[in-house]
C-alpha cells in the first residue's frame, strides 16, 4: 500500500512540473521582449541628471531661466523658459527612423508633445565632457545648450559652477551659481580652467 501510494504521488508531482514547464519556459522571452519595445515617439527614457547638479541655479544673464531649475529628469529650458523632460532618443516605434527623419506631416502633429520634452547628449570638447540639451525633433545639437558642472574655489571656498556654452564649441557664454549673491559677484568671472566664449560674451 506504502508503495502504491509513493508511485500515486510521484507521478502527481510529475503533472505538475510538466504543467508549470511551458511558463518557466516562455519567463525570460516575455522579458526579453519588454527591454526592446520602443516608444512610439523614439524617445528611449529618460535622462537622470546627477545629483549634484539638480536644484537651482542663478545667473544674471537675462536671456537665460533665473533661477534654473534642474530636478532628477526634467530642467527649465533656455530656450523657451519651458521646465521639460530630458530624454535619450532613438528609432521611432514600427520604423528604422529618427523623430526628425519623419516627414514633416509627422513632425507637425507632435510638434506640441515635443515642446514638452528635450534630447540629451554627451560630448567631450576642449577636455571636458558636456551634456547637450536640444529639440528631440532635430539631428542636429546646433539649436541646442551644452552643460557641465565643476567645482571652483571662491572666496577660499570650494563652490559648485555650471557652465553654458555652445554645443558645439564648447566656450562658456554663461555660468550659474547656487546663490545670487555669487551669480551678481561672479557672472564676468572667468575660471582659468574654463574656455569662453569672445562672441557671445557673459552679461
Amino acid at each position: 500500500m506504502k508503495s502504491k501510494k509513493i508511485l500515486t504521488m510521484l507521478a502527481a508531482a510529475t503533472v505538475a512540473l510538466t504543467t508549470a514547464t511551458p511558463a518557466l519556459v516562455n519567463q525570460p522571452a516575455q522579458v526579453q521582449a519588454a527591454t526592446v519595445k520602443k516608444n512610439k515617439y523614439g524617445f528611449n527614457k529618460l535622462y537622470t541628471f546627477p545629483k549634484t547638479w539638480r536644484g537651482k541655479w542663478y545667473s544674471t544673464n537675462n536671456l537665460t531661466p533665473n533661477p534654473m531649475n534642474i530636478q532628477k529628469n526634467s530642467f527649465d529650458t533656455p530656450w523657451a523658459n519651458d521646465h521639460v523632460k530630458a530624454v535619450e532618443v532613438g528609432t521611432v516605434k514600427g520604423t528604422k527612423k529618427y523623430p526628425w527623419q519623419m516627414s514633416r506631416a509627422w513632425k507637425s502633429k507632435n510638434a506640441d508633445l515635443f515642446a514638452k520634452y528635450a534630447r540629451v547628449t554627451t560630448k567631450t570638447m576642449n577636455g571636458d565632457k558636456w551634456t547637450i540639451v536640444s529639440p528631440v525633433d532635430e539631428k542636429s545639437t546646433k539649436m541646442g545648450y551644452a552643460f557641465t558642472v565643476k567645482t571652483e574655489l571662491i572666496d577660499g571656498k570650494k563652490e559648485s559652477v555650471l557652465f553654458q556654452s555652445h554645443p558645439q564649441v564648447g566656450e562658456v557664454t554663461n555660468q550659474y551659481f547656487r546663490t545670487e549673491e555669487l551669480a551678481k559677484k561672479y557672472a564676468a568671472h572667468e575660471f582659468k580652467n574654463m574656455k569662453y566664449s569672445k562672441v557671445n560674451p557673459r552679461n
